[in-house]
């Protein structure tokens, strides 16, 4: 049990999705909320949902903007409103929960004009112009201020600290992102006929899904029986049909939307012989630990984040190429490795299950409690 008695926690989130960084977001509120007084300022309709009822759910009036949101967060008096309602609320420290160093201004800069402490969970340490966001440079030069008005961070893998680390010199914990099931299911040996899955927000530039046609067609070529099932939704979903049926494959191609976590694990046991994930960068993709957890074979892009999980050749393909990724979804039911499958799966796992993930938690706040980040 943590030693934090009743400590005022405040945490902050103006985005409008709803994904993997809200989700945990949430999810760390609610630990703390066992022992402390927890706020949670949002704007998501979902947190409602997501936060206990022992956390005190306060929906921010705006969201973030986009694109550009550094600039367009200025406007509609979002400072101002934020201020309001953290003197109404007496908020003594904040989280921010961004997705990345460009989004929660609003809530940093009146948290800064009222001299509250901030701490930033932050899951992605890429520069706009690592991510290939339009005008990146203008962008990264305008988010330099934003890094030394921090107090401390949270990071939730190793390669996301060294990111950070490029720009900050103040305290970066990790807190490895936990496993989301209670299931380990036996490894599912790949078939001539594959049901390949693909899950994530549809977002290019990120998740690299523009691909999928191409490697569709290249395995509709070899005669190959395969189907895609996209579990996602997002900014490029119109894109993405036309492109699947521009290549003439969109008969083997499903794009159901997003999914409940429950359905999207009985698909992953039951019906996906093979996730493939085809990011140019993640902060750490929760669902390939999901995948595995269900016994699912995995397929990645070799992205630089995959570094820190150290997956065999046979799991990984040439980042952006769809002819090596078809080559290697060919071949795959011969490069399977039961073994090698299985200890992937044990040396990932530790450190990330639901109690290590909560006593982590505690500790960190612990940790800034005592080091006086947050009085």
């Amino acid at each position: 049990m943590s030693s934090i008695c009743s400590k005022p926690i405040s945490f902050y989130s103006d985005a409008q999705e709803w994904g993997g960084q809200e989700i945990l977001s949430a999810r760390i509120a609610s630990i703390l909320a066992e022992t402390n007084e927890v706020t949670f300022f949002f704007s998501c309709e979902k947190f409602a949902e997501a936060l206990p009822s022992n956390v005190k759910k306060i929906q921010l009036p705006y969201h973030s903007e986009n694109p550009l949101p550094i600039i367009r967060d200025q406007f509609k008096r979002k400072t101002s409103k934020a201020r309001k309602l953290f003197q109404k609320e007496k908020t003594r420290n904040l989280v921010l929960c961004p997705g990345n160093i460009e989004r929660c201004l609003p809530g940093l800069w009146a948290a800064k004009q009222l001299g509250i402490p901030l701490v930033s969970y932050l899951p992605l340490a890429f520069t706009q112009h690592e991510t290939h966001a339009n005008l990146g440079w203008i962008r990264d030069i305008l988010a330099k201020p934003i890094y030394q008005s921090v107090d401390s961070w949270i990071v939730n893998s190793p390669y996301q600290k060294r990111l950070l680390e490029r720009f900050v010199s103040k305290e970066i914990e990790i807190l490895l992102n936990p496993l989301a099931w209670h299931v380990s299911a036996p490894a599912k040996k790949p078939g001539n006929r594959l049901n390949i899955a693909v899950v994530g927000r549809i977002f290019f530039e990120q998740k690299g899904q523009d691909i999928l046609p191409d490697v569709a067609l290249r395995l509709k070529e070899k005669n190959l029986d395969v189907r895609f099932t996209v579990i996602g939704e997002g900014p490029h979903e119109k894109k993405l049909r036309k492109k699947f049926q521009g290549a003439g494959v969109e008969e083997i191609i499903e794009l159901t939307g997003w999914m409940p976590s429950q359905q999207v694990q009985e698909k992953l046991l039951k019906d996906i012989d093979l996730l493939l994930i085809p990011s140019h960068f993640e902060s750490g993709p929760i669902v390939l630990f999901e995948a595995l957890q269900c016994g699912c074979p995995i397929l990645a892009a070799n992205a630089e984040y995959t570094d820190d999980y150290a997956l065999p050749s046979w799991m990984l393909f040439k980042e952006g190429n769809a002819t090596d990724a078809a080559e290697k979804i060919a071949r795959y039911g011969n490069d399977w490795n039961e073994s090698e499958f299985l200890d992937l799966r044990k040396r990932l796992f530790t450190g990330r299950t639901d109690e290590d993930f909560k006593q982590e938690v505690f500790r960190i706040f612990e940790d800034l409690f005592a080091r006086g980040i947050f009085g």
